[in-house]
């Protein structure tokens, strides 16, 4: 067990050497170029609590699945606002059932590592619900139709895979 928190505790500290190693070269190199703008690459703070958050979920696998949701949101909102911060926030009016879709990406991510039905209600809400707001701001039923027949898909082949799976009583 001492060996394990040794062995996180040297993972931890090379990633984190890894990171300030990188923003370091990343901000010596600004001086050069001018590439860094506080106002357009605020969004890559919110990566810092991914690497703690992978690093856990990596070492202890399935127990740690359940950092897959934050890790998913965290990620997809650093990638939605840098696409923000760099378009002046055009898109942001029009745009804003993104922030239904990361959480709803999050559990669909949790139910294909874990594989446990319910983790697809949330996921289908949110996301079904992001489908439905896109297709009201755009006047188009092609996100809730590609939506449902995605959630069909997926509902179908889960069910497909679970009888030809020996059953464990545990699911």
């Amino acid at each position: 067990m001492a060996e394990t928190k040794d062995r996180r505790a040297r993972l931890a500290a090379l990633a984190g050497g890894v990171v300030l190693a990188l923003l370091g070269v990343l901000f010596l190199l600004n001086n050069f170029y001018h590439f860094l703008n506080a106002e357009r690459v605020w969004p890559l703070f919110l990566l810092i609590p991914v690497i703690p958050l992978a690093i856990q979920w990596l070492e202890k696998g399935r127990a740690a699945a359940g950092t897959v949701v934050p890790i998913t949101i965290l990620v997809f909102y650093c990638g939605y606002f840098l696409w923000l911060t760099h378009t002046s926030w055009l898109g942001a009016g029009t745009t804003w059932p993104n922030y239904l879709i990361a959480p709803g990406l999050g559990f669909l991510l949790l139910y294909f590592i874990e594989r446990r039905t319910g983790l697809l209600v949330p996921a289908f809400i949110l996301l079904g619900l992001a489908a439905a707001f896109y297709g009201a701001i755009y006047n188009n039923s092609l996100p809730l139709g590609g939506f449902l027949v995605l959630a069909g898909s997926i509902l179908v082949l889960g069910t497909w895979n679970k009888g030809k799976q020996p059953s464990d009583g545990c699911r």
